[in-house]
């Protein structure tokens, strides 16, 4: 479903409030129709004249019928009704105590203990409200309930459209159904579809969830919530924000557009984009439109790893491990699709696709994977790394690993390692050991006191370095095939370049800007804790009535 704007929610609200009004604009005044009473009596009551209608007294206007005990009929198109006042117009059923009547503006005041509306199965108590007959609209002041039977909405003042089953409640509104609570300062509520749209500031609770958002609306018999202006989601371990929202509940899926971010904190990871599918019966999500990734310890802004890709998709599937069962019962995997980058200060890379489990913090890259560490480059067809403490442990680089570091002081010299798989440790993101293992190769530029003493070019099965403040200390040969010491005036840089050797900074991320520069929402969970959930004072207030007087059981659900 594509997004719905605010403008297009506005037309809706503007085209039912002007189809209450237009019909009934100009139509033609009619007098009040005085069609039964028991007795009439002659009235003057101050400067008004008329009759006093007394017993099963029946009145018609505007096709509304309106019954009560007694009345007082006055010249001028006016009266007032006592005890049991009943008005029915169409489907619309009206009961109070007493009612003032004026003809010539269509609107009886209707006062009681208890005021209640019925029209079919949506039922509004109150006790001040006002009922026009011409246009079968009611208003409400002083609080408010209207219910049908799956829905419950409470505010200080609203108006209710009987033709087109219409509720407007602005002021402290306040609803419930059997799966959510809501408060929202201003709503429009569909009776018989069961439709609520917002207009202003709402907040939603269902379960551990928490909704926020200005605009939006809630369709109950589709389980279909959409939010838009700040629309804000928490639960449990997560929180997201997006410029719009879709969430539907039966089907267990959510789509976000605009301006997306989902943090979660158990795994310290954060997600941001233009859009996002969640599945939640398949723990499945993904997110495109100039995705990026963050990966961190505690917070975001400590040692954070920034990841960006043409598409990122992260899953959770359930934990088989019976050793790391009771610490975690799901794994959860990220995915990141074409043109992958990530930056961390440490550690930087490039490769076409990344898979990166977060249970034991092992990063798998595709297809031409490059990795930067200082002044070191490294490759390989394929390389998967750990982190330990959200810091590099070990990198594997699986067929046709290479190394290259340049040389601190002659800018054209590369120090080289090659192999079939070469396995890279490191000790605070720093590299300390390197090892070979299958047709090693080595190009080395020694130096004694800064000065180039000669380059060891060197061949074996396998090889292991020993690194220390990021100069090799030491150099193990297994089974040395080949070696050469050349001195300084014999170096030629093209013999002693390496096949497969690729220089290449230019793909290297220089900082996060050149992952995503995106701003990063802070947390809102203390603020949205801190939110005052729905009292339901006045449906409280409402259900202590014990009125005497009530509408016939034939009317009632």
């Amino acid at each position: 479903m594509g997004q719905v704007t605010s403008n297009t929610i506005i037309r809706w609200g503007l085209a039912l409030i002007f189809a209450c009004t237009a019909a009934n604009a100009f139509a033609e005044k009619r007098r009040v129709e005085v069609k039964h009473s028991d007795f009439l009596r002659s009235l003057k009551k101050g400067e008004e004249t008329g009759n006093r209608l007394i017993g099963n007294v029946q009145l018609l206007h505007n096709g509304a019928t309106m019954t009560c005990d007694s009345a007082y009929v006055y010249q001028g198109n006016h009266f007032e009704a006592f005890g049991r006042v009943v008005v029915n117009k169409d489907t619309t059923w009206l009961f109070g105590d007493y009612m003032d009547y004026q003809g010539n503006t269509d609107v009886g005041r209707v006062r009681g203990r208890l005021v209640t509306l019925l029209d079919g199965k949506t039922r509004l108590r109150t006790q001040l409200l006002d009922f026009n007959t011409a246009t079968n609209t009611a208003v409400f002041s002083n609080g408010g309930v209207i219910d049908n039977g799956q829905s419950q909405l409470e505010s200080d003042e609203g108006t209710y459209y009987s033709g087109q089953k219409l509720a407007i409640f602005n002021t402290k509104v306040e609803m419930k159904s059997e799966d959510y609570r809501i408060k929202s300062d201003s709503l429009h509520y569909l009776t018989e579809q069961d439709v609520a749209t917002f207009f202003k500031q709402t907040y939603v609770w269902h379960e551990d969830v928490f909704l926020s958002f200005r605009l939006g609306y809630y369709n109950r018999p589709n389980d279909h919530f959409f939010m838009a202006d700040h629309a804000y989601m928490m639960s449990d371990k997560q929180e997201s924000w997006s410029d719009s929202a879709h969430y539907y509940r039966a089907q267990k899926e959510g789509e976000m557009f605009g301006n997306v971010q989902l943090y979660d904190s158990a795994q310290h990871a954060m997600s941001l984009g233009d859009y996002a599918k969640l599945y939640e019966d398949r723990d499945l999500a993904y997110m495109t439109n100039d995705p990026a990734a963050l990966l961190f310890s505690d917070k975001p802004e400590d040692d954070t790893m920034f990841i960006k890709a043409d598409t990122l998709l992260v899953r959770r599937v359930a934990n088989t491990d019976s050793a790391t069962m009771m610490l975690d019962s799901t794994r959860k995997y990220m995915h990141a699709f074409f043109g992958v980058k990530f930056f961390h200060p440490d550690i930087q890379g490039v490769c076409d696709s990344m898979a990166y489990s977060a249970i034991d913090s092992l990063a798998e890259m595709f297809y031409n994977p490059i990795l930067w560490n200082e002044n070191t480059q490294m490759s390989a067809n394929k390389m998967e790394f750990y982190q330990k403490n959200n810091q590099l442990h070990r990198l594997d680089m699986i067929d046709a690993g290479f190394i290259a570091s340049l040389d601190d002081s002659v800018k054209a010299y590369y120090n080289q390692i090659k192999g079939s798989l070469i396995v890279a440790h490191f000790a605070q993101n720093d590299l300390y050991k390197v090892e070979v293992f299958g047709n090693g190769q080595t190009v080395y530029y020694a130096r004694d006191s800064m000065k180039l003493s000669n380059v060891l070019r060197a061949s074996s099965i396998d090889i292991s370095f020993y690194i220390k403040n990021r100069a090799i200390q030491k150099i193990n040969y297994s089974v040395s095939s080949d070696s050469k010491l050349i001195p300084p005036a014999d170096i030629n840089v093209k013999e002693l370049t390496l096949k497969g050797f690729s220089w290449q900074p230019h793909l290297r991320p220089s900082s996060r800007y050149d992952i995503t520069r995106r701003a990063i929402q802070p947390s809102c969970r203390q603020q949205a804790l801190a939110v005052e959930q729905p009292q339901y004072v006045i449906a409280e207030r409402i259900d202590k009535i014990k009125d005497a007087f009530f509408p016939p059981d034939d009317l009632t659900r």
